[in-house]
């Protein structure tokens, strides 16, 4: 906690229903956590407590770098075999979430489907549903991928319009699939990869699209890569493999995209603009933010205005990034960490009213 500068961390164990896994508190200093919780198959408890801390620091930086008054916090739990009944865990989850008493507010995340987050609505105020009040958490997040690559396409000097620019999209699931439509809507040319070859069909038969293999999305002559799937695949060799293909700018919906900080150096070294992970996909905490905490239920509105807000937000980063000459990660980062109120202490931290 101490090497991360962590605030709390909240370890579960559920026996009777095989709950397992960890809500991780960053930092509450501009206002209550916010983050979903995601259900894995983690290799160890350890390999999930890892990946706790990195996403939770990574929803302070997005929070803070889109000007919510909220910080950042994540909850990931062990996917095994030992489950038994799925909706118990759940309600036993929105019981541990409830303990905080409005330090953390959730939603969905990989491995949870809209009725787990019913079931764990059931015994917590602080879940947020996709779908109930037409809150489209998916939507927000595509629309805002749609602002970040028009400020990627104008800092790459191709100017904003993807009308005719070819995009590749790793990932056809929840927000790939919507990044693809929204794409398609706006003209541009599409070639995507998916792992679910039935997955793929269904998009497929509803977006005008190129097919590739999984692991040719790499090579492919494109002016954006968009990666909407797991985290950590931009590695050196994928960058290498990018800058061969004469990629131009990566953005995308995927937590986490950077295997190591070292790439963002190296993407930019190799002429390709990043647009950092989280600057780009945070339209569904803007839009869970003002539904949980500011009450207002927008919705149409709300994703109506991502575009513009995510654009402008890039952006700066990449104006910030020319001017210092540093990679636009780590130019996030600081623009982030800079938002935050410093000293940290227990009275500057977010504790609600009982």
């Amino acid at each position: 906690m101490r090497a991360h500068s962590l605030e709390q961390v909240v370890a579960v164990n559920d026996p009777a229903t095989g709950l397992s896994g960890y809500i991780v508190i960053h930092d509450t200093t501009r206002g209550p956590a916010i983050g979903g919780c995601r259900l894995w198959s983690y290799p160890s408890e350890a390999a999930a407590l890892e990946d706790a801390v990195r996403l939770a620091i990574a929803m302070t930086r997005k929070c803070a770098l889109a000007g919510l008054n909220v910080g950042g916090g994540k909850g990931v739990f062990l996917d095994h075999p030992g489950i038994r009944d799925r909706a118990a865990m759940m309600r036993a989850l929105g019981r541990y979430v409830e303990s905080l008493s409005g330090r953390f507010y959730t939603s969905g995340d990989l491995g949870l489907h809209v009725a787990d987050l019913r079931h764990m609505r059931e015994t917590s105020r602080f879940v947020a549903v996709p779908d109930e009040r037409n809150l489209d958490l998916g939507g927000a997040v595509a629309s805002g991928v749609v602002g970040g690559m028009r400020a990627t396409l104008t800092a790459c000097g191709l100017g904003r319009s993807l009308q005719g620019r070819r995009v590749a999209v790793q990932g056809l699931g929840a927000m790939g699939g919507r990044v693809a439509a929204l794409l398609a809507r706006e003209g541009a040319e599409i070639v995507a990869s998916e792992t679910d070859a039935a997955r793929a069909e269904v998009v497929a038969g509803q977006v005008p699209l190129t097919l590739v293999a999984p692991e040719a999305i790499y090579d492919q002559a494109v002016d954006l890569f968009c990666p909407c799937a797991t985290s950590g695949i931009l590695t050196v060799q994928t960058t290498e493999r990018l800058a061969a293909a004469r990629v131009k700018g990566v953005v995308g919906a995927a937590n986490n995209q950077l295997a190591t900080p070292d790439v963002d150096a190296l993407l930019l070294q190799c002429g390709i603009r990043y647009a950092p992970d989280y600057a780009v996909n945070s339209g569904a905490i803007v839009l869970a933010a003002r539904e949980s905490l500011e009450r207002r239920f927008d919705t149409r509105e709300a994703i109506a205005a991502l575009p513009d807000r995510v654009e402008e937000t890039v952006s700066r980063i990449f104006e910030a990034s020319d001017a210092r000459k540093q990679p636009p990660g780590a130019v996030a980062d600081r623009l982030a960490d800079d938002a935050l109120v410093r000293p940290r202490s227990t009275e500057r931290q977010f504790w609600p009213i009982r």
